[in-house]
């Protein structure tokens, strides 16, 4: 599945060497790479298809930043293309003009391409031959929108996250959503895992967010009486909702989820040729 990260360094540490380590991750998804940073107040954000640009645009653009989201697709539902590249900008023009930029590691049933599209288009590993899947996929014509955007896009959804995101559980259990979500902003970023495991780590004054264990991409190592010692901290949250302040280095708020059981998220895969 995706992979997703966030980097917060409030000591302005320089992050190229972990950032161009969590790289590694570009090989296994290679669906569309994205990333939106904060240096020295300043916000950027850059979306793309193209590997090699992107890793050009992190040696360009990467180093001191107080702040990094980076997200690499693999494509489970909709289309491989750049409307689909996550890092989409969740706007509140109504209320506060307060906005984040998302990215999600995951699925969400209830938006799949699987249960919506022709089935023609919509297959199982352990029903329909690979083989036969490509034949048809191949007559895909359009962008089709992944699951993830259209959650995102929906009412529900952008309606409890500027009004009260501590209350998305309901939300994010009607949509049959699985994973590790990020929203972020300057000033503040949301993590939400849900059925899947988000794991923090601390290497270096510097915090990480993510939907993988990172430790050994980002860990700096000390040598202390002739040994090698990776020095990082880490924990692993499950379920649950945690909003941190940026800007104080502090976790504002955490909720707990209790969701229910399922016995399977999802078995279909979206083939890019």
């Amino acid at each position: 599945m995706c992979f997703n990260v966030v980097i917060i360094n409030p000591r302005k540490r320089d992050v190229r060497v972990p950032v161009l380590n969590l790289l590694d991750f570009m090989h296994t998804n290679h669906d569309g790479f994205s990333i939106y940073t904060v240096k020295n107040g300043k916000e950027m954000v850059y979306r793309t298809l193209d590997a090699k640009k992107f890793v050009e645009y992190i040696k360009e653009n990467v180093s001191y930043n107080e702040l990094v989201h980076m997200h690499f697709r693999l494509a489970s539902s909709g289309t491989v293309s750049l409307k689909n590249v996550h890092m989409w900008k969740l706007e509140d023009e109504d209320y506060t003009k307060s906005y984040y930029y998302v990215s999600h590691n995951g699925t969400v049933s209830k938006y799949s391409n699987f249960t919506y599209l022709d089935p023609k288009y919509a297959f199982w590993f352990d029903e329909i031959p690979v083989d036969y899947a490509k034949k048809f996929i191949k007559e895909i014509d359009e962008d089709i929108e992944s699951d993830t955007l259209s959650f995102i896009k929906s009412e529900d959804f952008n309606d409890i996250v500027f009004n009260d995101v501590t209350q998305i559980e309901s939300v994010l259990e009607k949509s049959g959503f699985y994973g590790v979500m990020f929203l972020t902003n300057p000033n503040e970023v949301i993590a939400i895992s849900y059925r899947k495991p988000m794991y923090v780590i601390i290497s270096n004054s510097v915090l990480y967010f993510s939907n993988t264990n990172i430790k050994e991409y980002v860990s700096k190592t000390k040598k202390i009486f002739g040994f090698n010692f990776k020095v990082a901290l880490e924990t692993t949250l499950y379920n649950t909702l945690v909003i941190f302040d940026v800007k104080r280095m502090m976790v504002k708020k955490t909720i707990k989820f209790a969701p229910p059981k399922y016995e399977h998220y999802y078995n279909a895969y979206y083939i890019d040729l």
